[in-house]
């Protein structure tokens, strides 16, 4: 009974390691996507938040409008907007542009993992 167990656990570590690291691929040095282009911030005074929401959808319509406007596919659209979802929650919770950059990086760079074709 206890040789049954551990080849159950290691079986599961191994999964558990598999989908985490295709479901978070890493990126060099947590960088943006090489076609996106971050937000910058104001040369005087406080940039909001928002400039940061601003540059991901500017991507996803990037990517979209790319991928045929309309007729992309519903799954490669949903997959974007996924991206665009976790922006604003994170923006919410870090509410300044100089807390906020991670948010800005993790959605573009979920986005740039999206497959226009759904494959």
């Amino acid at each position: 009974m206890q040789r049954r167990g551990l080849p159950l656990t290691l079986t599961t570590r191994v999964t558990l390691f598999a989908f985490l690291f295709l479901t978070f691929p890493l990126f060099a040095d947590n960088e943006y996507p090489a076609d996106f282009k971050p937000s910058k911030p104001a040369a005087t005074g406080e940039t909001n938040v928002l400039a940061r929401f601003g540059a991901v959808t500017t991507y996803m319509n990037d990517k979209l409008n790319a991928a045929g406007g309309e007729k992309s596919p519903q799954c490669y659209r949903n997959c974007l907007t996924v991206g665009v979802n976790d922006v604003l929650k994170c923006i919410e919770i870090k509410n300044t542009y100089a807390s906020s950059e991670a948010c800005e990086k993790d959605g573009a760079q979920k986005m740039s993992l999206c497959d226009p074709k759904c494959q």
